[in-house]
């Protein structure tokens, strides 16, 4: 009998990786090589898509609009707060920090589907850019590593957008560390970090900061890249 309920957990984990389509898991070592191969490869100028896809990820400090073509009451204009959480009109809470219009779009469309209309015509837009911290992105230059700005979120210290340094690798841990480090119901053996590369594929992992910051083997850490986004989750607590 025990045989067969591992049996049907392990299928339950390959149908849901199976049936995963918006974003690829990948190991730490396998998460730093997926943009940077795609450029090797490419040799190719950014793209108009290219940049349209990083200009449409919601982030901090933006200022977006939802429309819903069957019920103008619901048109709203929401800006993006600090805990990156949206009470979205007939729809409910949602996070969406990280998320492009697209996926927003998506799963606004799935619940009012579900809940209301038989087709469900919605709109997300950006308003406006990120500006609450003055960060803007900076100039590409020959190490793509060594520029621009990564966003900073969940149970850390000073969530937001964070300035790449121009002179050095820039790793997660030195990115914690630079936030304010975790607060007291972070879970850092299991940060999340996700990548969207030029070809709009959207790519996550996760690391063990807490190991390595405890350990020290920065052997470990991962080098961030230019609009990472990393996600630092809170402790499951129970009392019982």
């Amino acid at each position: 009998y025990m045989c067969k309920v591992i049996a049907m957990v392990c299928l339950s984990g390959l149908l849901v990786a199976c049936g995963s389509h918006d974003v690829i898991r990948l190991s730490p070592e396998a998460f730093q090589q997926v943009c940077k191969d795609s450029e090797t490869a490419e040799a190719a100028p950014v793209t108009a898509d290219s940049t349209n896809i990083q200009q449409n990820v919601i982030s901090i400090g933006m200022q977006i609009s939802v429309t819903v073509g069957e019920d103008s009451s619901l048109n709203r204009t929401y800006p993006i707060p600090p805990n990156c959480t949206l009470d979205i009109a007939a729809v409910g809470r949602i996070k969406v920090c990280g998320l492009t219009t697209d996926e927003l779009t998506a799963k606004i469309k799935t619940v009012l589907e579900r809940d209301y209309f038989t087709h469900a015509t919605v709109t997300v837009a950006i308003e406006t850019q990120t500006s609450g911290n003055n960060v803007t992105p900076a100039a590409p230059t020959g190490n793509p590593a060594a520029a621009g700005i990564v966003y900073m979120l969940g149970e850390i210290g000073r969530p937001g957008p964070m300035q790449l340094p121009p002179t050095e690798e820039f790793t997660l841990t030195k990115a914690v560390i630079a936030a304010g480090g975790f607060t007291t119901f972070a879970r850092g053996d299991h940060v999340r970090v996700i990548r969207y590369c030029g070809t709009g594929r959207k790519y996550e992992t996760f690391v063990n900061v807490a190991r390595i910051m405890k350990r020290g083997e920065f052997e470990d850490d991962l080098p961030l890249r230019p609009n990472d986004w990393v996600i630092v989750p809170q402790k499951v607590i129970s009392f019982f």
